[in-house]
């Protein structure tokens, strides 16, 4: 009954997932040669087309990979793929990328040759309507196994296909693809762990999942900190203190960034007046929307739309553009 209950708290959740790909690289590392990359502060996730060899990640103990292996690296770690058993050269990642095509990056550790170890690699964030990260709980490498999943190979070809011939729609198709191999990847996790695995002890609490899952469902509710404690079953200050522990932030913090979320979609993506935006999202006036809009996003609601409309059918060069330049800025090791 518990299992079932976490499971349907997550679906819940997962629905309102938002994932936003900011750069896509093919990785091709040559037998021996140990592609190394500085910290990055964006999740990153690796997929192993071909070959096998070995994910280095500081803090964490080498682990082996090979074709049809998913990795997902938190934030701000130093990491590194070795493709063999035996480290014969060091290659840095930094000095050896190159832009292929518009959005599309290209780290070669293989001398310009097709690499023994074949890997996808993407930059991204994940965040439930923007309040907080899916992964924000990672304490280090999540890694799973997923030859078996034709599905999940066929999702990763199919980026790197849209990646290298984008349209008009490619950032939104390869978000939601992306967000498809999560979903494989967490479900996979979950069968080959548990409901209890540490990379879920945030959610663990169906209490405070039930809470959260009334928040991100409706926005625009007015819903008081004794109405959220009522719908998780406990008492208020119980609630707050339980909330803060497992989120890293108040309630009223996470409403807050929930609703600002949903106007920036609504501004992004509709016409609807600013208005009618700030109020169905939970805000009492346009003057206090606009002033926490400005605060979480450092720009107008007025302006931040006309700037998204000039680039809502861009493509996400900029991204692997950006992702490039910052490497080629950082220090060495």
């Amino acid at each position: 009954m518990a299992a079932r209950t976490f499971t349907n708290s997550l679906d819940r959740l997962l629905a309102t997932l938002d994932v936003q790909l900011h750069a896509f690289a093919t990785l091709e590392i040559g037998l021996g040669s140990r592609l190394k990359f500085d910290p990055m502060n964006v999740i990153v996730v690796h997929y192993v087309l071909d070959g096998h060899g070995r994910l280095e990640v500081d803090g964490a103990p080498p682990a082996k990979i090979a074709q049809g292996s998913i990795a997902v690296i938190p934030a701000g770690r130093r990491q590194a793929l070795l493709a063999g058993e035996e480290t014969l050269r060091e290659v840095r990642a930094v000095e050896n990328c190159s832009m292929q095509i518009d959005g599309l990056l290209q780290f070669d550790a293989a001398n310009g040759r097709a690499g023994d170890l074949r890997v996808i690699c993407a930059t991204l964030t994940a965040s439930y309507s923007g309040s907080f990260g899916l992964f924000d709980s990672l304490a280090g490498p999540m890694l799973e196994d997923v030859a078996d999943v034709p599905l999940m190979r066929t999702a990763f070809e199919t980026l790197a296909a849209e990646r290298s011939m984008p349209d008009i729609g490619t950032q939104a198709l390869t978000a939601a693809v992306m967000k498809q191999c999560l979903m494989l990847l967490i479900r996979r996790h979950l069968q080959r762990g548990s409901a209890s695995s540490p990379f879920f002890a945030s959610l663990a609490d169906t209490r405070l999942t039930r809470a959260v899952a009334l928040i991100l469902e409706k926005p625009g509710a007015r819903l008081t900190l004794t109405e959220l404690a009522a719908a998780a079953g406990m008492p208020r200050a119980a609630f707050i203190k339980a909330f803060v522990k497992a989120f890293g932030q108040t309630p009223t913090d996470f409403v807050q960034k929930t609703r600002l979320h949903r106007a920036a979609q609504l501004l992004a993506f509709t016409q609807l007046p600013v208005k009618v935006i700030a109020a169905s999202t939970g805000f009492l006036s346009r003057s206090h929307f606009s002033h926490a809009f400005r605060r979480a996003y450092h720009s107008d609601p007025t302006a931040y739309r006309k700037h998204h409309n000039r680039n809502d059918i861009a493509l996400p060069a900029s991204s692997g553009r950006s992702w490039l330049d910052k490497m080629k800025n950082s220090e060495p090791e």
